[in-house]
């Protein structure tokens, strides 16, 4: 690598089964010799698909990436259920009985477009008192965990075979799948758990275009570095807004805008994409009739 070389933006990973999000981003230091990296969103080790990783300045924006909206394609598993809520686990009960494709469509449609409360698994790695509800699940404990708020965009039924059914799932930060899945199980009167899973979408980053590390390797040693994308390409959940021309030495130097300069009708206390002549100048919230920057990110030359 062109040791002038600066490596800076977004890079749509596509993360193999048997690989933790932490195993790719050690693996991405090395390849691309850089130290200022990390990802927005964790992915289990046998959950597969689109990883976002930030790097360079962009790490900045991995809180605003790991907000999007993610897209699932998982399989729930009818008839047995397990400590873990997916395949992987101790099987704790068998024997349910498997709903009908109709009882089944009937209970994912209950969940569609529609805010949810989630008890997170106690396989997990949200910490209780310091300490990540795995390691205590590991001792064969079971504690209280506060349910929490999450919200299903989209949920429809694939496809219904034997005892297995193909469920893709679009829904907000979060949101754990195999709690969804067995909750929808335990709807339609059965037990059951999540049998595979794979992350299609992360805001803007779709599976089509995810690279895997391979690739990015080879691309990387071949000094062909345009596998990393612009951060604001990955950030579609927030609403991009275009400040007049003659701002451009304000705004690019992060002085704050206000917004009965620019003609816009703005949400109170929202954020948004900033650009001004054509650039990317960083994510800015709105408040008492002020726009300030919260994440500048301009590239170009002042």
């Amino acid at each position: 690598m062109n040791n002038n070389t600066i490596l800076d933006g977004v890079i749509n990973v596509y993360k193999e089964r048997e690989m933790t999000s932490h195993d790719v981003v050690f693996q991405l230091r090395k390849i691309l010799k850089t130290k200022k990296i990390g990802h927005a969103g964790t992915l289990d080790p046998n959950v597969t698909g689109v990883l976002a990783i930030c790097i360079g300045n962009s790490t900045k924006l991995s809180s605003y990436l790991m907000n999007n909206s993610k897209t699932y394609i998982g399989e729930l598993y009818f008839g047995i259920e397990t400590d873990t809520e997916d395949i992987w686990g101790n099987i704790i009960k068998t024997d349910c009985k498997i709903p009908s494709e109709e009882e089944l469509t009937r209970v994912i449609d209950e969940f569609n477009q529609k805010s949810i409360l989630q008890t997170p698994p106690m396989y997990s790695a949200i910490k209780v008192n310091g300490k990540k509800l795995y390691e205590i699940a590991r001792k064969g404990e079971v504690i209280d965990r506060k349910s929490r708020k999450v919200f299903i965009y989209d949920i429809s039924l694939l496809r219904f075979y034997e005892n297995k059914a193909q469920i893709k799932v679009t829904c907000s930060k979060g949101t754990y799948i195999r709690t969804l899945f067995k909750n929808i199980a335990e709807k339609c009167g059965s037990c059951g758990t999540m049998s595979s899973l794979v992350r299609i979408s992360s805001g803007g980053l779709k599976i089509d275009s995810a690279l895997t590390l391979n690739k990015i390797k080879f691309l990387a040693e071949s000094e062909i570095f345009d596998f990393i994308i612009p951060p604001e390409d990955a950030l579609v959940d927030i609403e991009k807004i275009i400040v007049p021309d003659y701002l451009f030495k304000k705004v690019i130097n992060g002085v704050a805008i206000k917004t009965d300069l620019i003609n816009l009708n703005l949400e109170e206390k929202k954020e948004y994409l900033v650009y001004c002549k054509g650039e990317f100048i960083g994510v800015y919230k709105h408040e008492n009739k002020i726009l300030k920057v919260k994440t500048y990110l301009f590239r170009g030359n002042k």
